[in-house]
């Protein structure tokens, strides 16, 4: 009986443990974050199987209770048009560091003021484990490990959007 009790106890104040008073990325600029209002995804950097990835995540995100819909931003669909407040890129990067396998997929969520070459706002870097057993599984399930990976560092910037 005492472990149900610890067990509802901790369950009911993981939401709250989810929404700490702490960015859980890296704000450079804090005026500028606060400022965004509308944004356009960037994908020119990527190769076309990572630029997919974002498209389809976008695609599907952006449907009403998508992920996209808890940020208060509005997308705009290309990044020439005129008054959008963010850019937002991945990228993914390809220098593997040694603890992490190279079935394993990481990337990152930048987002960038038009025309700054310097983000206002970073995740940290997300993993996501692939097969450990089959690197060539691990080369066929990438784009799904990637679409997480871009799911998470979503989470990651809704969470401090809202902390703010």
């Amino acid at each position: 009986m005492k472990g149900r009790l610890l067990i509802v106890l901790v369950l009911s104040g993981a939401p709250l443990l989810a929404q700490s008073g702490k960015f859980q990325g890296y704000v450079m600029n804090a005026g500028a974050f606060r400022n965004v209002h509308s944004f356009c995804v960037d994908t020119h950097n990527l190769p076309p199987d990572q630029t997919n990835v974002i498209n389809r995540f976008v695609s599907q995100e952006s449907k009403p209770k998508g992920l996209l819909t808890k940020l208060p931003w509005n997308r705009r669909a290309t990044c020439q048009e005129a008054g959008i407040d963010a850019i937002v890129r991945w990228e993914f990067p390809h220098d593997t560091p040694i603890f992490v396998a190279p079935d394993d997929v990481e990337g990152v969520l930048l987002v960038f003021r038009p025309g700054s070459p310097s983000p206002i706002y970073e995740t940290p870097a997300v993993t996501v484990d692939g097969p450990e057993d089959d690197l060539f599984l691990g080369k066929l399930i990438a784009p799904w490990l990637e679409y997480k990976v871009v799911a998470y560092a979503v989470r990651i910037l809704i969470h401090d959007w809202q902390y703010r």
